[in-house]
């Protein structure tokens, strides 16, 4: 159900109405700092391509006008009371449908109308990820073993740990959604959260997440690295799993080591070039879609990041729209971008690991003063 017209209060994008600004310095809990600034000076800001990231923030518009106008989406501090209500982003997303699509001037015009920015002080860790694509079965048959689960019923399963699971305490207790033909592969689509399972007959089986364990999260490269097995500045999608079918006797009990299982479903209708649902239930879009900590970063915050592209080194500045969640990212300071699908997608998003610095664009409360 749509928000009433009522809830929005017609407003004009013209460029003298681009707000005055002067700088405010916000902390978040536990000190993190975060200063104002234009968002016309943000790093690449003139030569980013806006457009794609207005559609990408309308979708997210879509989610949020069924949502109650108190519906929580996240956050902390001040980036809490600016935008951690669904309610909060009425007035902006009124605007952006009053845009012109596929125009960055436009879209442009619209961010620095609509939203205050705030640079997150020090320096973001940004990383990658994106939806493999690996060989499978909807139903066990020779070749394809290993199991892909559903969320189950009940709780008290749900919340076993990895290696309950990987002993059979689901068999037969919860749907199966895919079998695959290396649990190293299963386990690398559960980091990743969403994936797409090629069938034999020319199909894809879209799957993504269904929920988790409840059981803590334990970067197993971090293990690898204390052991010895990797060097530090080694830790990629593309080294662990290597590692992993390289070393098949002591695999699992490494991969157990992470006792957080991410149950898969399946998924239908949706098109080739859209991303599973995120976290604040929108299709993901490559490129423009960012995963956040949301205990600390809003859903639905536009988010500007400026890093650098980890295979090139060529400069990487782009407006995102914080639209999921990750086990792994941890404060205002960590984002993982999502790069798609596809061997592309796979070699940029899995070596993925820059530093950079975020900034957070913020709803005004009020439509500008034309």
């Amino acid at each position: 159900m749509r928000l009433p017209r009522l809830w929005f209060t017609p407003i004009l994008i013209l460029a003298g109405c681009v707000q005055p600004q002067t700088t405010v310095q916000q902390t978040l809990p536990g000190g993190q700092g975060a200063t104002s600034i234009p968002i016309a000076s943000l790093p690449g800001w003139s030569a980013d391509n806006t457009a794609a990231a207005l559609a990408t923030f309308v979708a997210s518009c879509k989610a949020l006008e069924l949502m109650p106008p108190d519906q929580s989406l996240g956050g902390t501090g001040f980036l809490q009371q600016a935008a951690g209500q669904a309610g909060q982003w009425q007035n902006a997303c009124n605007g952006a449908r009053d845009t012109t699509p596929g125009n960055s001037d436009d879209a442009r015009t619209f961010f620095q109308t609509y939203f205050t920015a705030y640079s997150i002080n020090g320096t973001a860790k940004i990383t990658g990820y994106f939806e493999p694509e690996f060989p499978g079965a909807k139903n066990r048959e020779p070749g394809y073993t290993v199991p892909l689960y559903a969320k189950p019923a009940d709780s008290a399963l749900a919340n076993l740990p990895r290696a309950a699971i990987d002993n059979g305490a689901l068999y037969r207790k919860t749907p199966v959604t895919a079998y695959l033909t290396n649990p190293v592969d299963a386990f690398m689509l559960q980091i990743q959260g969403s994936g797409r399972i090629l069938l034999r007959d020319g199909q894809i089986l879209r799957v993504g997440f269904d929920g988790q364990n409840g059981q803590p999260y334990t970067p197993i490269g971090r293990i690898l690295v204390q052991d010895g097995d990797l060097s530090p500045g080694d830790v990629s999608y593309q080294s662990i799993s290597a590692w992993l079918k390289s070393h098949p006797a002591e695999a699992r009990g490494i991969m157990e080591q992470n006792a957080r299982y991410v149950y898969l479903r399946p998924l239908g209708g949706l098109p080739a070039n859209q991303g599973a649902p995120g976290a604040l239930g929108v299709p993901l879009t490559a490129g423009r879609s960012l995963a956040v900590d949301s205990a600390v970063i809003p859903l639905g915050v536009p988010i500007f990041l400026s890093t650098t592209d980890p295979i090139t080194n060529a400069p990487l500045n782009r407006l995102t729209i914080a639209q999921d969640t990750g086990g792994g990212i941890h404060g205002a300071e960590a984002a993982d971008l999502f790069f798609g699908a596809g061997p592309q997608a796979q070699a940029t998003a899995g070596v993925m690991q820059q530093p950079g610095a975020l900034y957070v664009l913020l709803p005004l409360p009020t439509p500008p003063a034309s």
